[in-house]
């Protein structure tokens, strides 16, 4: 019963995918990580989807369960309450079957739904993520800086340029010169027309966004103020 569990989050993650594409505009063509939970116990798995307009495949092929499925239409399709809601059907190795309700995220990058066993109710949960390029974590380009929390000096747009380990930024009248320390942490010294300190911040896994918090003078002086960035356009992919 538990490899079934398998089988089928599996396949109700592929249904959702492709729904969402061929509906909200993402394509979900790929591989996703799936961890499920219901009457049949916890466990885990990777699902390999194939989107073809509003329909789609999908394989486990750990378990050998396949799936299909279709974005439903609300008002027209019975039970369909969402235009992100995939109906979808599969089938495991030993010839088991069952139905499949998937919830497709507006990005494409997640997803949760239910599933059961045919003319039955829901045996089990799960939830997706879709398994990303990897991302190039860098501070080149455009950001989008605001205030959280304690002074508020550094807000608005910030852009800066890199090279190797070292980062030059312009932020509200200062100029940010640092370099990473770790892959995903810049240290800078930030310098103004009449005052000067440290800056750091450290990205979130997304390469995408981070949390920021700033002092003056030297690099031992207390936080001052916290902030937090927004890429201004497409993420650097490796």
């Amino acid at each position: 019963m538990k490899r079934l569990g398998i089988y089928v989050f599996a396949a109700m993650f592929i249904l959702a995918f492709s729904a969402s594409a061929a509906l909200a505009g993402p394509n979900v063509t790929g591989n996703w990580t799936v961890e499920q939970t219901g009457a049949n116990g916890s466990s885990s798995g990777t699902v390999s989807l194939t989107q073809t307009g509003n329909s789609f495949v999908g394989m486990n092929k750990q378990t050998g369960t396949s799936f299909s499925g279709k974005y439903c239409t609300p008002n027209v399709d019975k039970g369909c309450t969402s235009d992100m809601q995939i109906n979808g059907m599969w089938r495991d190795h030993t010839g088991g079957t069952g139905w499949l309700t998937v919830y497709v995220s507006p990005n494409g990058h997640s997803m949760n739904g239910s599933w059961g066993y045919n003319g039955r109710k829901e045996n089990g949960t799960f939830v997706a993520n879709r398994i990303l390029p990897p991302i190039k974590i860098t501070t080149a380009g455009n950001w989008n800086v605001a205030y959280a929390g304690g002074a508020n000096i550094f807000s608005g747009p910030m852009n800066c340029t890199e090279s190797g380990p070292s980062s030059l930024c312009k932020l509200s009248g200062a100029t940010l010169d640092g370099k990473f320390r770790t892959s995903n942490k810049v240290r800078y010294h930030w310098t103004s027309a009449k005052q000067n300190g440290w800056f750091s911040f450290w990205f979130n896994d997304d390469g995408q966004s981070f949390n920021g918090q700033w002092g003056y003078g030297p690099d031992t002086t207390p936080v001052m103020g916290r902030v937090v960035g927004q890429r201004n356009g497409p993420p650097a992919r490796q």
